[in-house]
């Protein structure tokens, strides 16, 4: 993955989604699998480590924690305690950010998604930034990062031939056979080239 993205990480988006919370959701638990993200995420680079963060829910610190931001192994972690959860504070971060287009957002939550795409930045879901992650842990990690673009409505065949088989004279008002030009150029309301690009299936 290029250094040029910096990373924000929905962190128990991803612990849940990834299996990493183990057996029971207590807080040591939780405690054990934040433990187990840091230490994922020591295969990236330390040039990419200390362009990422992690954002956790909480309404209160964590027992054992000491400050709602911290640095550990180069990862800033983030605890949204003064936000209404960690969706609230990813969207701030993401509002925030002066290079969006250069943010990657790892999360599976279509809200998340929405804020990323506002910005153009390129949202992820948590479960396949994780196993790329995990694929690429003997070796430097190569991301294949998602194209950020909101798609264009395709139209369907049938939409197209119901556009076809309209009057678009009579829709229009255009008498055809009492023209007031001698020789009018056939009536098309499409512009030229208008849906060539679309196959019949």
């Amino acid at each position: 993955m290029s250094n040029r993205y910096r990373i924000i990480i929905d962190g128990y988006n991803l612990i849940f989604q990834c299996g990493l919370e183990g057996r029971s959701r207590s807080p040591k638990s939780l405690e054990r699998a934040r433990d187990r993200l840091i230490s994922a995420l020591s295969h990236l680079s330390a040039k990419e480590r200390a362009r990422t963060t992690v954002v956790y829910d909480a309404k209160k610190l964590p027992i054992g924690e000491s400050e709602a931001k911290s640095n550990r192994n180069g990862v800033t972690v983030h605890f949204a305690i003064e936000f209404e959860d960690a969706d609230s504070m990813i969207e701030m971060l993401i509002s925030k950010n002066s290079n969006p287009k250069n943010l990657l957002v790892v999360s599976s939550d279509h809200r998340i998604h929405k804020a990323a795409l506002r910005r153009k930045s390129t949202p992820i879901d948590s479960d396949v930034w994780f196993d790329q992650l995990e694929c690429g842990k003997e070796s430097q990690p190569s991301f294949k990062i998602p194209v950020a673009s909101e798609q264009q409505p395709r139209i369907s065949s049938e939409e197209l031939k119901e556009l076809k088989s309209v009057d678009w004279a009579a829709e229009f008002g255009v008498d055809e056979q009492n023209p007031t030009d001698k020789n009018p150029p056939a009536f098309n309301p499409f512009p030229p080239g208008y849906a060539d690009d679309i196959e019949e299936v």
